[in-house]
């Protein structure tokens, strides 16, 4: 009963490790650099949301040869700079991945409370060919955490009919939407609301804020049906 039990055990954890790797889905050309990724590098990867279930895939592929020299293989070594909550895989396990083939990284978790801003996330390899190894290299992408949800009230960031200006902005704030707005909020990089103001279900408005100190903040309006963040830098 108890070996029965074990194996069980075992199982399961193969299975949930087995589920929290990423699909391997090779789609960038290797050609300029020896080596490429999906998102390409420095570009950003979706936004995440304080207290939210976050998950998404970047793609990596090594050359089997770059500048006449034979590529081994690379060997992931470490990626940086992820918000607490959030934790990386990579498939695969070892994070070596072949010349000439396809790895992915995974990162997944739920951003903690405090962790509402921009980061840079760095992934770390060395690369080996048959001469021994070559220089490390590096890819970056871009990584905002959002402030929390409100309850009841689906977001998003990606409205084309959501405007604010000028941005950076060092007093007032115009404030547009297609929609009438409702209550619009102030929210600092720590996720604390600091300035707020109704509306009135008018689809233009202005905040002043030349009371805050220099920083990223997010402003977060409600059109009834959703709640609609973008960032912006206080000049």
């Amino acid at each position: 009963m108890k070996k029965t039990l074990l194996f069980a055990a075992v199982l399961l954890s193969s299975l949930s490790q087995l589920s929290a790797q990423c699909a391997i889905v090779p789609g960038c050309s290797t050609a300029a650099t020896g080596y490429c990724s999906t998102p390409s590098n420095g570009a950003n990867l979706p936004n995440a949301t304080v207290s939210s279930v976050y998950s998404t895939t970047i793609q990596v592929s090594i050359a089997s040869a770059f500048g006449g020299v034979t590529v081994s293989f690379a060997n992931i070594t470490s990626v940086t700079g992820l918000p607490t909550g959030l934790s990386y895989s990579v498939n695969p396990t070892s994070g070596v991945i072949v010349g000439g083939s396809n790895g992915c990284i995974r990162i997944a978790g739920t951003p903690a409370v405090g962790t509402t801003g921009t980061y840079t996330v760095v992934a770390n390899a060395t690369i080996v060919s048959p001469l021994g190894p070559v220089p490390p290299v590096s890819m970056n992408w871009i990584l905002t955490v959002n402030p929390p949800l409100s309850t009841g009230i689906t977001a998003s960031n990606l409205s084309n009919n959501f405007y604010i200006a000028p941005n950076p902005v060092s007093s007032e704030l115009f404030i547009s939407n297609d929609n009438h707005l409702g209550k619009v909020s102030v929210i600092d990089a720590l996720g604390k609301i600091v300035l707020s103001l109704d509306a009135n279900y008018s689809n233009q408005t202005t905040i002043n804020v030349s009371s805050l100190i220099k920083g990223v903040y997010f402003i977060q309006a409600n059109d009834g049906e959703r709640i609609i963040t973008k960032k912006f830098i206080k000049d």
